[in-house]
């Protein structure tokens, strides 16, 4: 007999994922977005991108996400998934320890891929899919089955809060289910069953457990996102991170999530948010491989941060009128600064390739530089250049950027080591 008096071929149904509603979760992340942290997508945005921290290729993120669809679909197991990941990896010169520059910070912060960090985002992610696939079949049946348990799997290796949920049993509306609507955290194994009437009524588990009738006090405690600043209440036992309901966000509660968020951005930064995700760094980074990738889809002009007023200064002085006083990023300045200072043929000047995460900075470098007019002072099209150089972090950047009526924006963008 199978856990909680299951037949093996029910328990084996159960725990299988079921492709069309995972897959449908999966696939309605609608497009990758770079990230530079854990903490720079929080909890329910999830349920909105796929993102893969400190792999600042959207090509490759593209591939780990179209790969891992095809796991939960069933045609790749994660021994196999692993193998290709891996492959896909090297091949990119991504696999083992790489530094790459984190634009909220300047600093160069090492990322690793290895068979320990791919285990944890294959089980992640499959099992998300598999939570947010089994959340539409419960709101499918809750007329028959109006009722969820809570179910560990009662090893010394469950956290002893989980444990204290063990055979939780609530209506599928409850509010316990919007928080704690398993997995939990990093490598949780507690999964629901939907309860019938009938057996609500019984009390008892298949097993001969007792069902627990009562909502659990939740005590949550104060956590601060280290990236944005932001402070939140989350629900103790639960990784912060894990605190949603990834069947339910995608409907409920993103929306609300992104309008509160919104509220208390600058306009530059709810822009930003809105096109790509929710800090301001993994938008930009996002803009910018977006551009890289797909040259010939032009997308709207990027409106980021403000001027500093110091910048402001040195602008009047050199007869150049600010504008909008945002600084941003537009697709063919992007494309110009790729084309010209991308490549590997940076290195025989002196100079180190430019990536996403350092387009993603140009607020803070062109915030931090010493300013001059362009060389040329006008770009073809007629509007007037600036130029400038700062050190950011661990590298001296130099930059040219087009003072527009409304937006300053990156023009070209090249850095060396910072002596």
């Amino acid at each position: 007999m199978a856990p909680d008096g299951l037949t093996a071929a029910e328990f084996a149904e159960l725990r299988r994922l079921k492709p069309a509603d995972a897959m449908r979760w999966m696939q309605e992340r609608e497009r990758g977005a770079l990230t530079f942290s854990w903490q720079d997508m929080w909890q329910a945005e999830h349920s909105h991108h796929f993102t893969v921290s400190r792999l600042a290729r959207l090509d490759l993120l593209q591939a780990i996400q179209d790969s891992l669809s095809r796991s939960v679909s069933g045609d790749l197991q994660r021994r196999d998934w692993m193998r290709d990941t891996e492959q896909l990896l090297r091949d990119a010169g991504w696999w083992g320890d790489k530094q790459v520059l984190d634009p909220a910070t300047g600093k160069m912060v090492t990322t690793r891929f290895d068979p320990a960090r791919l285990k944890l985002i294959f089980d992640t992610n499959t099992r998300q899919a598999a939570a947010a696939g089994q959340w539409e079949r419960i709101e499918r049946t809750k007329r028959s089955h109006p009722y969820l348990r809570y179910i560990t799997k009662r090893d010394d290796r469950v956290r002893p809060l989980h444990a204290a949920w063990d055979n939780v049993t609530l209506p599928v509306g409850d509010a316990f289910w919007q928080t704690h609507y398993p997995p939990n955290g990093w490598r949780c194994r507690c999964r629901v069953v939907s309860v019938n009437e009938r057996e609500y009524q019984d009390g008892k588990t298949p097993g001969g457990g007792t069902m627990i009738k009562q909502p659990p006090d939740v005590v949550t405690t104060e956590f601060v996102n280290a990236r944005t600043g932001e402070v939140s209440r989350v629900p103790v036992g639960v990784d912060p991170g894990f605190g949603y309901n990834p069947g339910a966000a995608r409907r409920h509660e993103l929306d609300a999530l992104v309008t509160a968020k919104m509220r208390q951005a600058t306009p530059a930064l709810a822009q930003a948010a809105q096109l790509e995700g929710l800090t301001l760094e993994a938008a930009a980074a996002t803009y910018a491989e977006t551009a890289r990738l797909q040259k010939q889809t032009k997308r709207p002009a990027l409106a980021m941060a403000p001027l500093a007023d110091k910048v402001i200064s040195q602008m009047n002085e050199l007869g150049l009128e600010p504008g909008g006083r945002l600084l941003g990023l537009d697709h063919d300045g992007v494309l110009h600064t790729f084309k010209n200072h991308g490549g590997n043929a940076e290195f025989k000047r002196g100079q180190v390739p430019i990536t996403s995460a350092d387009v993603a900075a140009f607020p803070a470098i062109f915030n931090a530089a010493v300013l001059e007019r362009g060389d040329p002072a006008y770009a073809g099209d007629g509007t007037p250049l600036v130029a400038g150089e700062a050190v950011f972090g661990e590298f001296r950047y130099g930059f040219i950027a087009k003072v527009r009526r409304g937006l300053i924006t990156i023009y070209s963008l090249w850095k060396r080591k910072a002596k």
